[in-house]
Order: C-alpha cells, then sequence, then structure tokens
C-alpha cells in the first residue's frame, strides 16, 4: 500500500500507539498448515528502521508501519515468498521507495530489517527462529508494559513512567496536528525504551539489571523533555552530576538520577546510558588529575557488569541496550572492554582496593572469547583486530583499536602479566601492518571501508600513533604521525603538538 497521506495513517493508529498496544500472538494461532502459507514476521528495530520518520510497508495481507516493530505479527500469503513494496519519509521530509522480496518457514518467526541503500531502503531478512525455540513471552496475549514497571520499577520509574505516558501523548497530538516531524521525533524518542522494554520480555531478556538500564534512559529522556521540551541533537550528552569532559554536556545537579555516567541522545532514540562513553570519560578523568570522579564513574558502572564463562575462564562485560547503526540488544563494544580493562586496574593501582583488580583481570580474559561465541576480537591480514562494533567486523576502526589495546598496556603497567603485554604487542603489531591501507595519501580513514575521517578524528589518529611510538619506540608510528601532520598543515589547519 503506497502511502499518500501520513497524518490520515497516523490517525488510524493513534488509539494503538497512545496504549502501546503491543498486542502479541499465542500459541493457540500458531499456522497450521492449509491452502495459504502462513507464518508469523517481525520487523526488528535497528539499521535503517531509525533513518526513516514514518513509513508504510506491504507484505502479503499485512501493512508494517514504524507503531508495528518488534511486534510478531501474521502473514498469509499464497505461497511462502512475498514481494514488499511500500514508501518511507526520513527525518528531512524526503520521501523513499521500500523494496524487496522476504521467503518465510511456517514454523519459525522470520525476523527482517530496514537497511538504507541510496535513494532506497530494502528490507531484508535477518533469519528464522523455530517457533519451538521462542519463550512463550513471545506470543503473550496482553500489553505486559504495565506488568513490567510494576515487577521491577521503584517508586521513581513508576512516577516517570507516567509523566512519560503524559508527553507521549501530547507530541502524538501534535504530530496528527500538524503533520511535523519534529513531534513525531519527540514521540519515538519518549516510546523507545519503552518498546524496548517489552521486546526484551518477549525474548525472556529481561531481568532486573536489563531493566534498570533501559528505565534509565527513560528517566533521563522524560527529564530531558520536560525540561527543554524538543528534540535532541547528534553529539548530546547529558549528566546528572556538574562534571563533564567536554563542552556543551547538559549538566543536571540533584536531578533523578544519582549517578556520574552520562547519557548520550540518538535520534528515534532518546537519551541512553552508553558504556563506551561511560569508561571514556573515567579515563579523561584520570588524565585530568579528578581521581575522584573517575572512581565514581567506575563505581557506578559496576553493576551493570555481567560475568561470563568460556572453556572455564571467568571474564566480564559490558553490554549496551539501545540501537547502534545495525546491532541487535544487547550488544558489546571492544573499546568499552579495552577501557574497562585498563581503568579498574589503575582504579587497583591508586586504591588498592582488590575488587577493581579482579574486575580488570575479568576485563582482560574478556579478550580471549572468540568472535563467534560473544567476543569482539577479529582476524584480519594484518593480525587480531579489536572490534569496536563487532557486528560490523569488516569495519576495522583505527582510534577503537588502539584506545582498547592502550587499555591492555596500562592493565600490564600496574600487574605487569606478560600476557597482557605480548598481546598489546600483537596488536600494536596488526596497527603496524595495517598503516598504510589507513593512509589515502592526504588524509586518514577512520575505518578500512571509509575513504576518509573527520578532522576530530584525524588528530586522534595522529595523537594515538605518537602514543604507540613512545611507548614501543618504533620509529614507523612516528613517520605516520609527522606525515598525518602534514596533510592537516597542507589543509591550511594548526598541527598536533608532537612532543
Amino acid at each position: 500500500m503506497m502511502i499518500r497521506n501520513w497524518k490520515v495513517v497516523g490517525l488510524i493508529l493513534a488509539i494503538v500507539i497512545l496504549t502501546l498496544s503491543l498486542v502479541g500472538l499465542n500459541h493457540s494461532n500458531v499456522p497450521s498448515g492449509g491452502g495459504e502459507c502462513q507464518a508469523y514476521v517481525v520487523l526488528v528495530s535497528e539499521d535503517g528502521y531509525f533513518e526513516l520518520a514514518n513509513f508504510n510497508l506491504s507484505l502479503g495481507n499485512i501493512s508494517v508501519t514504524p507503531f508495528d516493530v518488534n511486534t510478531p505479527l501474521l502473514l498469509s500469503s499464497p505461497a511462502c515468498n512475498v514481494t514488499v513494496s511500500g514508501t518511507g519519509v526520513g527525518w528531512s521530509g524526503v520521501r523513499f521507495e521500500i523494496v524487496g522480496k522476504l521467503s518465510f518457514h511456517p514454523k519459525a518467526v522470520t525476523f527482517i530489517k530496514l537497511h538504507h541503500y541510496p535513494g532506497r531502503f530494502v528490507v531484508l531478512e535477518e533469519g528464522h527462529v523455530p517457533l519451538s525455540t521462542l519463550p512463550k513471552t513471545f506470543f503473550t496475549d496482553c500489553n505486559k508494559l504495565e506488568e513490567i514497571i510494576d515487577t521491577y520499577g521503584n517508586d521513581v520509574v513508576k512516577d516517570f513512567f507516567r509523566k512519560n505516558k503524559v508527553l507521549r501523548e501530547k507530541y502524538l497530538g501534535l504530530w496528527l496536528k500538524t503533520g511535523n516531524l519534529t513531534y513525531l521525533q519527540a514521540y519515538r524518542d519518549l516510546s523507545y525504551h519503552l518498546d524496548m522494554l517489552v521486546f526484551l520480555y518477549r525474548l525472556g531478556k529481561l531481568d532486573e539489571r536489563s531493566f534498570r538500564y533501559i528505565s534509565l534512559g527513560l528517566i533521563a529522556t522524560t527529564y530531558y523533555y520536560e525540561a527543554f521540551q524538543r528534540p535532541g541533537h547528534k553529539d548530546m550528552s547529558m549528566v546528572f552530576s556538574n562534571w563533564s569532559p567536554y563542552y556543551g554536556t547538559i549538566k543536571v545537579v540533584n536531578g533523578p538520577i544519582n549517578l556520574t555516567l552520562p547519557f548520550v541522545y540518538y535520534r528515534a532514540r532518546g537519551f541512553n546510558l552508553y558504556p563506551v562513553s561511560a569508561v571514556h570519560w573515567a579515563e579523561e578523568s584520570w588524565k585530568r588529575g579528578k581521581i575522584d570522579v573517575m572512581l565514581s564513574i567506575l563505581n557506578d558502572i559496576i553493576p551493570f557488569i555481567r560475568e561470563r564463562e568460556y572453556r572455564g575462564v571467568k571474564y566480564a562485560y559490558l553490554p549496551i541496550y539501545f540501537h547502534f547503526q545495525n546491532s541487535s540488544v544487547p550488544w558489546i563494544s571492544g573499546y568499552s572492554q579495552g577501557v574497562a580493562c585498563g581503568m579498574y586496574a589503575i582504579a587497583y593501582n591508586v586504591t588498592k582496593d582488590e575488587r577493581y583488580l579482579r574486575l580488570a583481570t575479568l576485563f582482560f580474559n574478556s579478550f580471549k572469547v572468540p568472535l563467534e561465541h560473544g567476543g569482539f576480537v577479529t582476524e584480519t591480514k594484518f593480525g587480531p583486530w579489536i572490534l569496536e562494533y563487532p557486528y560490523y567486523p569488516e569495519q576495522l576502526v583505527l582510534n577503537g583499536h588502539i584506545i582498547s589495546a592502550r587499555g591492555v598496556y596500562y592493565y600490564y603497567m600496574v600487574t605487569k602479566n606478560p600476557k597482557a603485554l605480548e598481546l598489546f604487542l600483537t596488536y600494536v603489531e596488526s596497527v603496524k601492518r595495517a598503516l598504510p591501507y589507513f593512509d589515502t595519501g592526504s588524509w586518514s580513514r577512520y575505518a578500512i571501508i571509509y575513504n576518509s575521517s573527520s578532522v576530530f578524528y584525524h588528530r586522534l589518529h595522529i595523537r594515538l600513533l605518537y602514543w604507540l611510538y613512545r611507548v614501543t619506540g618504533d620509529e614507523t608510528f612516528l613517520e605516520y604521525a609527522k606525515k598525518w601532520n602534514d596533510y592537516l598543515v597542507k589543509r591550511g589547519l594548526k598541527p598536533e603538538n608532537l612532543v
């Protein structure tokens, strides 16, 4: 079905949206066969989904909109494959065609996503999951949101849940009245964490720690809209304390969250706790001599750390409970794993608190977990590479790899563990082999698959290479640091101070 009037579509969905009726299906409705091919399909909220403000997809007998995301829908078709058609509108108002072909299995749930190609969006299959392997909660009969809030939430969460509902209704009404996508953005920001709570519940992955993580994002986003009444923007951050390493951070003192952790804004996702930013802020605090702030951040992170075991070795990891690029939820980043390894080692060195040393060692152990078993290190033609975004193993981000390796080096400097030094030097060799591929001849690449990087990251590359030179003595890193510094000069920019 091609969309002609976005307001009409939204109006038709208003009742469903206002009540957040993510109504599922129970096992008694499982298709049993017959003349038509029937199966469940779920559009998941990742990748291109967040790039579109609104859309409508036609899949067999069903129409899918942004408000059906993460919800199992019963699809019927004469055959077990359909041609997908639809239209969408981006946040700037540009319209896109949506195309694709979908095959599905009657005894499975087919997960699909939207992927952005130049000028169009394509529906892609994420995979087929047998019905027998899904928890019964996946096909819940009713909306579990209020029950989830009552089960896991304290009085503060419940209060902000009520405030959030008022704000959602307000911005939904404004969007329906005006068609202004700014109001739709506000509505989706405010709805994101609620949708994630329900979806994780459906998958059987919601527990007290994941609830707390996501509910903090709900509180932060709701608080922001109460105070500022407009959507955020790229790179906006907010902290519920009076310190940030960056100018422009919204600082909230005596707010509803008693944490020194940063919350980062992403469009249609609101403000989210981001472990990558948190450990980075801890490192920046340490570099600036703010040891109390560093320890406060590291202490605030501890409740969100998870522990697992791989081949008899315990390790720690920091799950990330919001969608970034084409990640699923939760995901982990090699960046936060490496920096956490180093910063908890440094915290031990400062305090002699054995708790910090234990965590540092557990994070160090996480480097031993293979990528296919939930790890974040991949083998490349350059050698092992630490992935900032493990769901995109071809990307090979330069700064993320070096910064994570630097965390391993910090761990070695505190513990003198020879295996840590060996691992660090292995990662250093990978950088050395890869440097010619990151050099365009006039600039540096952010990642191996890109043709350039921003001025910010180009400068960061120079500083990181110079750091590698200082700790290893390898002239190759100094050579490239100087070479890339010259690229700045050729553009009329001030070079980095390599002293």
